[in-house]
């Protein structure tokens, strides 16, 4: 559990009581279809967390949430629809880390939004476990072996990106950096191609969320080598930490948030909040979570904001410090 999530759950008391105060206006929303865009292709993590509020969603406020996917530009294509939309609470943005904060500073000339103009946000949503894969081909059976058939051979071992701009994408290029690699890197529009060209070979290695590969690895399809959460996870229990291993800078867990364009009215936000934090609270819902190495996240709208922008200014650093760019 990251300390955000420590740190938010206090919260979630704050937050009832600020939607018990909310104008009774709230109750009439929605009254039609919710269009909830996901930045990325379907069968990867984003899509899993779209697909599960909206069918929650669905139920609670008993009006149609339908996903949307709509991909490209590591993410940056869905947000920019998003922000450009109508600030009524019927199109909203589930979005990982990526076109939110990471990689606002790896493109070159940035995204054609600003995240905290033109967003408001609603609720954090998950954080998940980031594990280092091989597909079984890979003579390599650690990550200090994986280094050495890399400097062995420069330049050809093989890199997804499930995303640019992700921290998937950053943590490759930390890796690649700190152990002074030439690597070929791959970038993908989303880690549901990402993870099937990784299983087929037609990529070596690959920094991917826990829950998009999770029974790929139990099927013995990839193979762990280490995985970039501060602690072990339990879903993994014998697969090393990389601070573990000696490399305490690739520890990172990408996020998942909601937000809804600029514009749209409190009572809806708040409205939003609650209904997300309660499907949030739901045994089955962490429990969901927990078996596919992700953490439920609770905050108010004013705490996931001010988590956004922290996270804008940590991964602008990271950028600089590494002199990662995506043109």
């Amino acid at each position: 559990m990251t300390t955000f999530v420590r740190a938010a759950a206090g919260a979630a008391l704050l937050a009832a009581a600020s939607i018990a105060a909310a104008p009774a206006l709230a109750q009439a929303y929605p009254v039609k279809p919710v269009k909830i865009v996901v930045p990325f292709p379907p069968g990867g993590t984003n899509d899993i967390l779209g697909r599960l509020l909206a069918e929650r969603l669905q139920k609670s406020l008993g009006q149609s949430f339908v996903v949307e996917n709509r991909s490209g530009a590591g993410g940056m294509i869905g947000a920019d629809a998003v922000a450009k939309s109508a600030g009524g609470g019927y199109t909203l943005l589930l979005s990982s880390s990526a076109p939110l904060a990471v990689g606002l500073s790896l493109f070159k000339g940035g995204p054609p939004y600003d995240v905290q103009r033109d967003f408001v946000p609603v609720a954090m949503v998950a954080d998940v476990t980031v594990a280092f894969v091989v597909y079984p081909g890979f003579p390599a059976n650690s990550v200090q072996e994986v280094i050495a058939i890399a400097r062995a051979k420069p330049g050809t071992v093989r890199v997804a990106l499930p995303a640019l701009g992700s921290v998937h994408h950053l943590l490759a290029e930390i890796f690649r950096s700190k152990s002074n690699l030439q690597v070929n890197m791959i970038p993908y529009k989303g880690t549901g191609p990402a993870v099937i060209d990784l299983i087929a070979g037609h990529v070596d290695i690959d920094f991917e969320n826990l829950p998009a590969v999770v029974q790929h690895i139990k099927a013995g399809k990839l193979r762990a080598l280490a995985v970039a959460s501060a602690e072990r996870t339990p879903v993994l229990p014998d697969v090393p930490t990389f601070k573990e291993l000696g490399m305490p800078e690739l520890v990172a867990a990408p996020w998942f948030a909601l937000v809804a364009p600029a514009g749209t009215p409190n009572d809806v936000v708040g409205l939003l909040n609650q209904q997300v934090q309660a499907i949030l609270k739901a045994s089955d819902t962490r429990e969901m979570l927990e078996k596919q190495g992700a953490n439920a996240v609770l905050s108010t709208p004013d705490e996931t904001g001010k988590f956004i922008r922290a996270e804008i200014d940590r991964w602008a650093k990271v950028v600089r410090d590494t002199g990662a760019k995506v043109e």
